[in-house]
């Protein structure tokens, strides 16, 4: 089965900008922009990569040297992911990510990826909290490529007997969405 992640990088980054300092994405957590660790961790699963991610956001394409761009001036994340789904229709499945989730280890990529080959909808949890990445087969194609506004897959999900991979990588819950979540990101570190 061939699988391919997309990692959404087309959301304005609001709460983030509220705060005064730009794109989230850009910002640097650990000496590095967020967008650079989740590419890193995601380039490191062995799998194909493709990053959803706005026209104008130059500055995050730069990062993206070695991934293919799809690029979509979306309004929520369902035309994201609808954009990235349709980007790749020869794949067998999809994992889907979000950029902003800079924590998630190779090893995680590679569970939910292995847990989709058995099952048509699969998603990441850790204490029993549903997390990210989540995974598609590809009967899922037509429902993902119809997608809109900002729920993304949540209904499909909830529709479907999604299995769950217990994991026990809290970067699959873990996002950076304000000043103050890269304030304890960059703590961490020390």
């Amino acid at each position: 089965m061939n699988i391919a992640i997309l990692v959404m990088a087309a959301g304005h980054s609001r709460r983030f900008r509220q705060s005064g300092q730009g794109n989230k994405l850009a910002a640097i957590m650990q000496g590095k922009p967020v967008l650079q660790h989740t590419l890193d961790n995601v380039r490191d699963s062995g799998l194909d990569c493709y990053i959803v991610a706005r026209p104008e956001d130059r500055q995050l394409h730069e990062l993206m040297s070695k991934e293919r761009i799809v690029r979509c001036s979306s309004e929520g994340l369902g035309e994201s992911i609808a954009a990235g789904v349709n980007a790749t229709a020869d794949y067998d499945g999809w994992l889907i990510t979000l950029a902003d989730m800079p924590f998630i280890q190779p090893s995680s990529y590679r569970a939910v990826s292995e847990a989709l080959r058995n099952s048509r909808s699969v998603r990441a949890q850790v204490d029993g909290i549903q997390g990210h990445p989540v995974g598609f087969q590809r009967s899922f194609y037509s429902q993902l490529c119809a997608l809109q506004g900002d729920k993304g897959a949540r209904e499909l999900l909830n529709a479907d007997a999604v299995t769950f991979v217990d994991l026990t990588d809290r970067g699959c819950i873990t996002d950076i969405d304000t000043i103050e979540d890269m304030t304890r990101a960059n703590q961490a570190e020390c």
